[in-house]
């Protein structure tokens, strides 16, 4: 299990999950304090005016490119970068904990730091939206809420801003150039490097389906659906997208109103097509060559642009333009096998 439990196999050598706080570790209520962040469009002037905003700016960001993570701050003042710090993380680590930890780094900067007033700014809401939660169970922000509580106890202020990325403002464009420097070229041991529950869960889940695919390939059941879904991982998408009846069912395992298949269980004395008394009526005959559907075959085969050939079917099931109309003509195909079939 990835919460508790788990195996070591599933996280990188030398390093630990990212645990859950638990809430029994929260302050008590006498010590908690209310978060809020304000919301800025844009700096210009009158956003600016409108927000009060004066004195210190720290501008964070966190960037996950090429598979490799990065965080960073950038401290400006009447109107200019005065410093900044990147951060590097394991390429484990999402984007959501590089924003986060660039959040971290800097309420611990005004923590240390003797400016009396500093204004944070993030394009991460959902990070600032996390520090509005009356009980906070990720380590990260739990850690922010305590330098908030420190600045609070020593009489600083900090104000929280979310800010909409890629605007133009230069502050927020310093920190993502930073950040996307820290993770491409920075070369330090990781400031952060917690492996997150979702890459334990990931790699569960990326071996439960190689160890599903070698069953599922090594079974001698399931000729047609094997067909239609040759590849789990295709096939685990394609069903969750939803959307699918139980004709839909009976088509993908030819366990349904056709000829063959009810001839197959003694439920028919014959097992041959309507359109020819030496042909079987399977799902593939009546889908790819039966010419009572040609018409229907033609249209959809102009529509999808694609022959409809048995070896082809998984390709059009897949396709997301495809599916829909290819669908359609087979519940249409396979309501007419079942009628005649009764």
């Amino acid at each position: 299990m990835a919460r508790k439990g788990f195996s070591e196999n599933y996280i990188p050598p030398g390093r630990e999950v990212e645990r859950k706080v638990p809430y029994r570790d929260n302050p008590h209520p006498s010590r908690q304090i209310a978060i809020d962040y304000e919301c800025l469009e844009n700096m210009e002037p009158e956003n600016i005016e409108s927000c009060h905003l004066s004195g210190p700016q720290v501008y964070t960001d966190g960037s996950k490119i090429e598979g490799k993570v990065g965080a960073a701050l950038t401290w400006w003042d009447e109107g200019k970068e005065q410093r900044y710090s990147t951060f590097r993380l394991e390429s484990h680590n999402t984007v959501f904990q590089s924003e986060l930890y660039a959040l971290y780094r800097a309420v611990r900067m005004v923590s240390e730091g003797e400016k009396e007033s500093v204004n944070i700014l993030s394009d991460s809401r959902s990070s600032l939206d996390l520090l509005r939660s009356p009980a906070i169970t990720h380590p990260l922000a739990a850690g922010i809420m305590e330098y908030l509580r420190d600045i609070q106890t020593q009489g600083k202020r900090v104000r929280l801003f979310w800010l909409r990325a890629h605007v133009g403002t230069p502050g927020n464009e310093r920190a993502d150039e930073l950040a996307k420097n820290a993770a491409l070229k920075k070369k330090t041991l990781p400031d952060y490097s917690r492996v997150p529950i979702s890459f334990v869960k990931g790699r569960i889940r990326e071996e439960s389906i190689v160890k599903w695919q070698a069953r599922y390939d090594a079974s001698s059941t399931g000729s047609v659906t094997k067909l239609f879904l040759p590849c789990v991982r295709a096939a685990r998408k394609i069903l969750f997208d939803g959307g699918f009846t139980p004709t839909h069912v009976q088509i993908l395992t030819g366990h349904g109103g056709f000829a063959s298949y009810l001839n197959r269980f003694k439920l028919k004395d014959y097992s041959s097509c309507a359109c020819d008394p030496n042909l079987e009526e399977t799902v593939w005959h009546l889908l790819c060559d039966c010419p009572r559907f040609g018409r229907d075959r033609m249209e959809l085969e102009i529509e999808i642009q694609q022959k409809m050939e048995k070896p082809a079917l998984w390709e059009i099931l897949g396709g997301k333009k495809s599916r829909k109309p290819f669908l359609a003509f087979a519940t249409k195909v396979a309501l007419a096998a079942a009628i005649r079939n009764k």
